[in-house]
C-alpha cells in the first residue's frame, strides 16, 4: 500500500476544514452535522472521519489555525506602517467590513464560546486560546511602550481584554442587525479608547 506523504495529508485536512468553515458560516456550529460537512467536502464519509471524528474537533482546529495566523498578521501590519500606533489603527480598521453582512467565522466561534460554560473541556479550550490572542495584542501594545509611543494608564492585559470585549460585541450585534450597530462608528470609538488608555505620544514629544 503506498505511503501517503505529509503534504497530501495536510492538503486533505485543509480541504475538510475549509468545507467545515463554509458549513459553520451557513448553519452555525450547533446545527451543523458531520454529514453536512461530508456533503460539502465532496469526500467520502470514511475519508472525512479519518481526519476528524466530530464537528467539535473541526471548529477547534479552525480556531487554532486562525490563531496561528495572528502573529503573522500583526508582523505584517508593523512592517507596513511607520509607527506601532498606525499598526494598531490598521488592525482595528481591518476588523470588519461594514458593508459585508455575511456571517464570518468570528460569530461561529462566538457561538461556540458562549455555551462553553456547560462543558469544562470546551471552557478550558476557550480560555487557553483566548489567552493566546490576548498575549499577541499585549505584545503589540508592548512594542509601542518599548518605542516610547505609548504610556499606558492601565495594565496592557486589561487593555487587550477590553479590545477583545468590544470586538466580540461588534461581531455579535452586527451579525444580528448590522444596520443598527454603526460598525464604523463603534470602531472609531474603539480607536479613541485605545488612544486615550495607551496615551499615544505625538512624534517628537519628550518622554
Amino acid at each position: 500500500m503506498p505511503k501517503v506523504n505529509q503534504e497530501h495529508i495536510k492538503k486533505r485536512r485543509d480541504e475538510i476544514l475549509e468545507a467545515a468553515e463554509r458549513v459553520f458560516q451557513k448553519k452555525g456550529f450547533e446545527p451543523a452535522t458531520m454529514q453536512d460537512i461530508v456533503d460539502e467536502s465532496g469526500m467520502s464519509r470514511g475519508g472525512v472521519y479519518s481526519y476528524f471524528s466530530s464537528t467539535e474537533e473541526m471548529i477547534q482546529a479552525l480556531h487554532v489555525r486562525n490563531l496561528q495566523e495572528l502573529p503573522g498578521i500583526i508582523d505584517q501590519l508593523l512592517a507596513e506602517n511607520d509607527t506601532v500606533w498606525e499598526a494598531v489603527e490598521a488592525l482595528v480598521g481591518d476588523f470588519r467590513d461594514e458593508d459585508n453582512t455575511d456571517p464570518d467565522f468570528g460569530i461561529v466561534m462566538f457561538e461556540y464560546s458562549v455555551v462553553s460554560w456547560r462543558n469544562e473541556d470546551r471552557r478550558q479550550f476557550v480560555i487557553e486560546n483566548s489567552q493566546i490572542a490576548l498575549n499577541e495584542f499585549v505584545g503589540l501594545f508592548q512594542k509601542g511602550v518599548d518605542t516610547g509611543e505609548f504610556r499606558p494608564v492601565q495594565p496592557l492585559e486589561a487593555i487587550a481584554v477590553m479590545f477583545a470585549l468590544i470586538t466580540d460585541g461588534i461581531t455579535l450585534y452586527s451579525s444580528i442587525n448590522a444596520e443598527k450597530v454603526y460598525v464604523k462608528e463603534q470602531l472609531e470609538g474603539l480607536k479613541m479608547y485605545l488612544r486615550e488608555v495607551l496615551q499615544v505620544q505625538k512624534a517628537g514629544e519628550e518622554i
